[in-house]
């Protein structure tokens, strides 16, 4: 079948709630997601830009979505979308688990934030499914639990700015005197005059970069780069012991762009003594084929003084 006969089949997403009270606030949210997600499969059979004229959205959202669409477009793939309205701490409304389908055949699970009035507030990509039940069951009590659904928030945000190449978001997202550690593979030539020894051997090198040479680097990275996808799994989340607003963070990321790809461990350093505002004080970054488990950085590699 011709691609874009098939593709016509479904433009109309429809969206139904599995928790609805039928209050007119989720009516209007339902309407407002409907013609979001119709406009884009619309937009995405057309090969165009979306339309925003008759959706509900912020400016933010409108530029934040029409810059990720820009890198690549995408679809919903479900006629009628059944899905829980959640409540985020902050006082917004959530929904999740919305399939997409990218050009190129590739996929994700889509996020949108809905603010107290029903307007779309953003669009970003989520974590699957299974791992974000993991993670949310996990949670000690319902302090940590909020805090968790925080974290899964701010990584799904962190991920998708990487993908819409937001320099803006990311260098609001870093403290000041944030320690960035990226791995780095060198080759290193043996002393030995053996024949194989002498093809010589690799390591990794950690090179310390503060933010501001981050950021300029990432900069580069992206000017250079039509298009970056970036994926996060096997995440794992650990509270300190004695700080109980510090979050360390360990999870496998997967780098693809249109210069380069790689994969590794990366961890995040988390503080949430502004919850409105959470700041990572550390990224570090280690190439997996080269770092062994054992050799990842993690939470207890660091004593924190405040």
């Amino acid at each position: 079948m011709n691609l874009s006969l098939a593709l016509s089949a479904q433009v109309k997403t429809a969206v139904q709630f599995g928790n609805a009270d039928n209050s007119a606030l989720q009516q209007v949210i339902a309407h407002n997601l409907s013609a979001l997600l119709t406009e884009m499969n619309t937009a995405f059979v057309d090969q165009r830009d979306i339309r925003w004229e008759n959706i509900d959205a912020s400016e933010a959202a409108r530029n934040r979505i029409s810059t990720l669409w820009n890198t690549s477009r995408f679809r919903c793939t479900e006629a009628l979308l059944k899905e829980n309205l959640l409540r985020t701490p902050g006082g917004q409304f959530q929904i999740r688990h919305i399939p997409l389908q990218l050009e190129k055949e590739a996929t994700e699970e889509a996020v949108i934030t809905i603010n107290e009035q029903g307007h779309i507030e953003d669009l970003y990509f989520g974590i699957e499914q299974h791992q974000y039940r993991r993670l949310m069951a996990d949670g000690r009590d319902l302090t940590d639990f909020h805090r968790r659904q925080m974290i899964l928030d701010f990584l799904e945000n962190f991920r998708t700015a990487y993908n819409r190449q937001d320099l803006e978001l990311l260098e609001q997202t870093f403290s000041e005197n944030a320690l960035i550690i990226v791995g780095r593979v060198i080759n290193v030539k043996p002393d030995s005059p053996d024949m194989m020894a002498s093809l010589g051997q690799q390591k990794v090198e950690l090179i310390r970069y503060n933010k501001s040479q981050y950021i300029d680097n990432l900069k580069k990275v992206f000017n250079r780069n039509r298009f970056i996808d970036v994926r996060f799994d096997n995440i794992d989340i650990i509270r300190h012991g004695a700080r109980k607003e510090i979050y360390g963070v360990n999870l496998r990321q997967q780098w693809r762009s249109s210069t380069y790809g790689d994969e590794g461990y990366l961890f995040l350093m988390i503080d949430f003594e502004d919850q409105t505002r959470p700041m990572v004080h550390v990224r570090s970054w280690q190439p997996e084929k080269h770092t062994t488990r054992e050799d990842v950085i993690e939470l207890g590699d660091f004593d924190i003084i405040k």
